[in-house]
């Protein structure tokens, strides 16, 4: 049974044997249905025309003995009568007067005759002078009424015909028609089975096409020319093929191709390295992986707009593509190419996949920096950018795509934070710098969060006086295990992983609430607060310090804002807008390290600043070097032209004091006087006689 089972199982699976056999099954039903309808017809034909001749042997046999009756001839009546039912299709027949009495009978059983001779049939046939018959289950009876010649009625003949005739035609028929039909069916069905075959082949058309589709050969196209709905379907399925295709690759082209400059995008760049490296570790050959970074170009898409910073992106694009080319051809022909990629932002990635050694890297990193630095012209502006590349050679600087990513940044982190325009290649000490790097920032946040940060003080004092005319606030990190970090500790993690502006804001919390208790002491001590750019820039500045000031209850005399020169400069329009507000409140306002920056003048006479801040290596230098004393002399002249104060940074010696002082300039801080103290030590310095720090 099992493998009658298999080939059913495996026939079922066919569409043309299930539409073979849906037909075969119709075609069987249809022939069942007229052979019924035939045999029926066939059947009542036969059962009238036996019925007929069963009428037409009594109306015979009534003329045969119409004369006999009238004689009384019982022996001839008697021959008649066995002559007629010798006949297969007669089985009984006996003859009565007209007072149903039986003349003549051929079987013994006169109580049957008796009673046939009381049939209603009879009774009508003497009645109505007219033959009657009758079907009785499987026999027709047949009374007929004899006439003498005269035309007087005489009595009446009854015969009984069997419907055998009738079964066996039927049976014959049937098996005539069964016969008939198995030949049919075995004559159609294979010629069913190749129409049906070749009026199926679109579909087999259609499956083979959905598992080309299936392994991705989305090209295939399905030629059906039938005029029905299988050529319809086949269009639909060829432009729903043509679509996938289309979706398929705008898909790809969305998951590998950056949009804006119709580079590679990172995870095309990863899956090219990933391979590029198998082969070079297969075959011992070296590569590179390059991390462009652009220098100045937030600052340029902030001015132009996201739009003009795109075309300016597409712009570096096609620079890195052609030198990447130029690189190529010059390598010869032969080889796989380089393969240039955005990995987002402002970075940048290249891939050399064979090269000799780190010289011809630094080479095309350096052609890279001299592509970016040429002017782009961008809505009628020139626009200068700088380049900062990291390099990662593989194998050996990493054989996966992520290492090597992670290394070339490092790199590329190491030659922009050394100033920029510049290629610097991986080395491994910078694995151990960037996890200190992650160490510190991490430690950091628990700093702000755990109150690990305090505020000390460096004095201000007045160069003619020797007064304490103020104090600059600056952060120390106590560290749990480290002990006090100055600033340049931490201030650059800060910058990088964003604390700056929490931490710029605690430090104003912190000194505005110093300078309030030292007012209610009734030492009223300016204090001056250094801003970074990200708490500058933000636009609830100006509130923010009047609510910290409220919060304190500090006179906004008492509080001193330092911007660096770089800060103040970079949107001079919005400084005056920002600063402005807190002048009028009574805030004064410091620009720091004045003179190491790029000031116009122009905008320096709007400036609404009250101090300038010589910086310290100007000062330092005062005494040795004639620049700088020029310098300092410049920028008190300046100061003392525009009515503004000036503080001297970095004060270490008395001679340089002395210049100071005879320059004109106003006061002073540095180690000559007092490094930064916290606050209790700074109260104690406020208390030390004058006289002291005038000597000093």
């Amino acid at each position: 049974m099992a493998p009658i089972r298999n080939v059913v199982a495996r026939c079922m699976r066919s569409l043309v044997m299930k539409f073979t056999l849906l037909v075969g099954l119709l075609l069987a039903f249809a022939t069942a249905l007229l052979v019924l309808m035939e045999n029926h017809a066939a059947r009542q034909d036969l059962e009238e025309r036996l019925i007929e001749r069963a009428g037409m042997l009594g109306q015979i046999l009534a003329l045969n003995v119409s004369d006999d009756i009238i004689d009384l001839d019982e022996e001839l009546m008697t021959r008649r009568v066995e002559r007629m039912i010798e006949r297969p299709d007669v089985s009984e027949a006996f003859i009565t007067d007209i007072r149903r009495r039986v003349i003549v009978q051929t079987d013994t059983n006169i109580a049957q005759h008796a009673s046939l001779a009381a049939d209603p049939l009879i009774v009508m046939a003497l009645g109505a002078g007219e033959m009657r018959l009758e079907r009785r289950d499987d026999t027709v009876h047949v009374a007929t009424p004899v006439y003498t010649s005269a035309g007087r009625l005489a009595g009446a003949v009854y015969i009984i015909s069997p419907l055998d005739e009738l079964r066996a035609a039927a049976a014959d028929t049937a098996r005539r028609h069964f016969f008939l039909s198995i030949f049919a069916l075995g004559l159609v069905l294979p010629i069913a089975a190749i129409a049906i075959g070749r009026a199926m082949r679109p579909i087999a058309q259609l499956t083979e096409a959905a598992r080309q589709a299936s392994t991705k050969s989305l090209d295939v196209r399905i030629e059906v020319k039938t005029g029905d709905e299988l050529e319809v379907l086949a269009n639909a399925f060829n432009r729903m093929l043509a679509r996938i295709d289309a979706n398929l690759k705008r898909i790809h082209r969305l998951a590998y191709v950056d949009m804006v400059t119709e580079l590679p995008n990172r995870e095309r760049f990863r899956k090219e390295v990933e391979r590029v490296a198998r082969r070079a570790v297969e075959d011992n050959t070296r590569g590179a992986v390059l991390f462009l970074d652009l220098d100045r170009f937030k600052r340029v898409n902030d001015s132009l707009g996201i739009g003009e910073g795109d075309r300016l992106l597409e712009m570096v694009a096609r620079r890195l593509r052609e030198t990447a080319r130029a690189c190529d051809l010059a390598n010869g022909s032969e080889g796989e190419p380089s393969l240039v990629a955005r990995l987002g932002g402002d970075e940048f990635t290249l891939m050399l996949p064979q090269i000799d050694n780190e010289a011809d890297a630094a080479r095309i990193g350096q052609q890279i920096i001299g592509a970016i630095r040429r002017p782009f012209e961008v809505s009628g502006h020139q626009v200068f950018l700088g380049a900062s590349v990291g390099v990662a050679m593989f194998p050996e600087d990493g054989a996966d795509p992520e290492t090597l990513l992670r290394h070339a940044d490092l790199a590329m982190a190491h030659a922009k934070r050394s100033g920029g325009n510049a290629v610097q290649f991986f080395e491994p000490s910078m694995n151990q710098s960037a996890f200190e790097r992650l160490v510190l920032e991490n430690e950091l946040r628990e700093a702000v969060k755990e109150d690990q940060l305090v505020v000390f003080y460096q004095p201000k004092i007045c160069i003619e006086t020797g007064e304490v005319r103020g104090a600059e606030a600056l952060v120390r990190w106590l560290h749990p295990t480290a002990g006090l970090l100055s600033p340049g500790a931490f201030i650059g993690a800060a910058e990088e992983c964003g604390l700056i502006g929490e931490i710029g804001d605690w430090v104003m919390k912190a000194s505005c609430k110093q300078a309030a208790e030292w007012a209610r002491q009734g030492m009223n001590v300016p204090i001056a607060v250094n801003v970074s750019a990200m708490q500058f820039e933000r636009e609830s500045f100006a509130l923010s310090v009047m609510e910290t000031l409220e919060q304190c209850g500090l006179d906004p005399h008492l509080l001193e804002i330092e911007l660096t020169e770089s800060i103040a400069m970079k949107d001079p329009e919005r400084v005056i807008e920002q600063v402005q507000p807190l002048r009028d409140r009574g805030v004064s306002f410091a620009i720091d390290d004045f003179g190491t920056g790029h000031s116009s003048l122009s905008y320096l006479t709007r400036m609404p600043f009250d101090v300038f801040k010589i910086d310290q290596s100007f000062v330092r230098g005062v005494a040795e070097d004639k620049h700088a004393r020029i310098v300092v002399e410049t920028i008190l002249a300046m100061a003392k032209a525009l009515k503004l104060k000036t503080v001297a940074e970095g004060v270490e010696t008395a001679e340089q004091l002395a210049l100071l002082r005879e320059e004109g300039a106003t006061l002073a801080q540095g180690f000559l006087f007092s490094r930064p103290i916290p606050a209790d030590e700074f109260e104690a310095f406020m208390n030390q006689p004058m006289g002291a720090r005038r000597t000093a």
